[in-house]
C-alpha cells in the first residue's frame, strides 16, 4: 500500500474521502492507536467525577488504561493502571474510591498520587521510592479532564483550546456535574464515526429531533466554497454554533431549556447562544444554556468504536424537579443513536470490493478538516 500520509494528502488535494484500504486495514489500526491515540490529549471525564479525594476514574485507550485520582492534597494525578511488581492492572476499568490502590495480586499499595507505600515480604535493600506507578500527563479545562500517554506531549493543551475559550467561558462548565452518562458501541471504524460528526449534509433526511430546534438554513451551503487555509489554522480543533430556531432557546425537542436551572451567565440573563468544540481524535462538547453534552471516542478494534455520553447541568439542579431526565437526553440520544446507524451502515458499503471514495460535498469542508488532521497525524509519525 503505498505510504497512507502521501495517499490522504493526494485525496485531499483532490477532495475525495479516505481510501477503502485505511477503513479496512488492520496494520493501519494498529498504527493509529500508538501514532495517533498514543500522542493525543485524550478526554478522560469532568471534575465533578473527581470531586472528593480518593475519587477516581479509568481511561481506556487500546491496550493502555489509565487512572485518574483526586489526592488528599486536592490535586489530580493520573498514572498508567499498571502494578509495578509483575504488571497486574490495579483497578477494573470505570471509576471509585478508595484510600490506596492495591493490587489484587500480591498486595503491593499505592497511595493517591501512585508512590508506592506498601509491598510485602520484599528484601531490606529494596528501595519502594524508585517502583512508584508510572506517570501520564494531566490538564484540565474548562472543568473537562485531559491524558496524554506520551512522554513528552508534542502540543499544549491550552493553547489548542484557547480558540473555545472567549465562547465556551460564559457556561461554566466547571461549576456543572454529570447528570447522565450512556456507552455506546458502535460496529463502525472511528474514522468513520469522526466524519460522521463533522457535517450536517446528512442532517435533513435523518435527525427531526435536532432539527426541530436548529435553523439548518444557517448550517448549509448554497454553493461550492473556497476553503483559504488561514494562518494558524489547526485542522485538530474546531468551534461552531447551532443556530437556533426562532423562539427557540436551547438544543431540545420544541426548543425550550430541559432544566430550569440555568448555567454560568446564563443565570443572569445572557441572550441564549450554543457553543461547540471538538478537539480530534477523542473529545467533543456541544453546550446549551441550561444543560452540555460531551462525547469521548475510543476505538475498540479496527471495526469497532465505543462513544461515552455524558450530560452536565447545572451543580444544584435536582432531577425531577429542575429537570426531566428523558427530556434532557433525548435530542441527543436520538442523534446519536441515528448517527451510529448510519455509521455502521457505511461500515459495510466500505468492505465491498466496489467501494471507491467518492468526491466530497462543498457541505463537508469540516470533513475535510478532519482529513487534513489524519493526513498531519500520519505524517508525523512516518506513515
Amino acid at each position: 500500500m503505498t505510504n497512507a500520509s502521501e495517499l490522504m494528502r493526494h485525496q485531499v488535494a483532490e477532495g475525495l474521502g479516505i481510501p477503502r484500504d485505511l477503513y479496512l486495514s488492520e496494520e493501519v489500526f494498529n498504527q493509529e492507536m500508538e501514532a495517533i491515540f498514543g500522542t493525543s490529549w485524550i478526554y478522560a471525564g469532568h471534575v465533578s467525577q473527581l470531586a472528593e479525594p480518593g475519587s477516581y476514574l479509568t481511561v481506556e485507550s487500546g491496550k493502555e488504561s489509565v487512572i485518574v485520582a483526586r489526592t488528599r492534597e486536592g490535586s489530580l494525578a493520573a498514572n498508567f493502571n499498571v502494578c509495578r511488581h509483575r504488571g497486574a492492572r490495579l483497578v477494573d476499568e470505570g471509576c471509585g474510591v478508595t484510600r490506596r490502590f492495591v493490587c489484587p495480586y500480591h498486595q503491593w499499595g499505592y497511595d493517591l498520587d501512585g508512590s508506592l507505600k506498601g509491598a510485602p515480604k520484599m528484601p531490606e535493600t529494596f528501595d519502594r521510592s524508585q517502583y512508584g506507578l508510572t506517570s501520564v500527563h494531566v490538564k484540565t479545562w474548562q472543568g473537562f479532564i485531559f491524558v496524554n500517554l506520551a512522554e513528552s506531549p508534542t502540543r499544549d493543551l491550552e493553547d489548542m483550546l484557547s480558540i473555545g475559550e472567549e465562547g465556551l467561558a460564559p457556561f461554566d462548565l466547571a461549576s456543572a456535574r454529570v447528570a447522565h452518562t450512556i456507552t455506546y458501541e458502535i460496529s463502525a471504524n472511528w474514522k468513520l464515526v469522526w466524519e460522521n460528526a463533522q457535517e450536517c449534509y446528512h442532517c435533513g433526511a435523518n435527525h427531526p429531533e435536532f432539527l426541530s430546534a436548529v435553523d439548518i438554513r444557517e448550517i448549509t451551503s448554497d454553493g461550492p466554497v473556497v476553503c483559504e487555509i488561514p494562518p494558524g489554522y489547526d485542522p485538530v480543533v474546531k468551534t461552531a454554533r447551532f443556530p437556533l430556531k426562532a423562539g427557540a432557546t436551547s438544543l431540545t425537542v420544541g426548543g425550550q431549556p430541559a432544566s430550569a436551572r440555568m448555567l454560568g451567565q446564563f443565570a443572569e440573563g445572557l441572550e441564549p447562544y450554543t457553543a461547540s468544540v471538538h478537539i480530534k481524535p477523542t473529545f467533543a462538547l456541544v453546550a446549551c444554556p441550561d444543560y452540555a453534552m460531551v462525547l469521548r471516542d475510543e476505538p475498540i478494534s479496527l471495526d469497532k468504536t465505543r462513544v461515552t455520553a455524558s450530560w452536565l447541568v447545572h451543580k444544584d439542579a435536582e432531577e425531577s424537579v429542575d429537570y426531566d431526565l428523558a427530556n434532557l437526553i433525548r435530542v441527543w440520544d436520538e442523534t446519536n443513536k441515528q448517527d451510529w446507524a448510519l455509521c455502521e451502515r457505511t461500515q459495510k458499503g466500505v468492505q465491498s470490493r466496489a467501494f471507491v471514495a467518492g468526491p466530497l460535498s462543498y457541505e463537508e469542508t469540516s470533513v475535510v478538516d478532519f482529513h487534513r488532521a489524519y493526513e498531519g497525524w500520519l505524517q508525523a509519525a512516518g506513515l
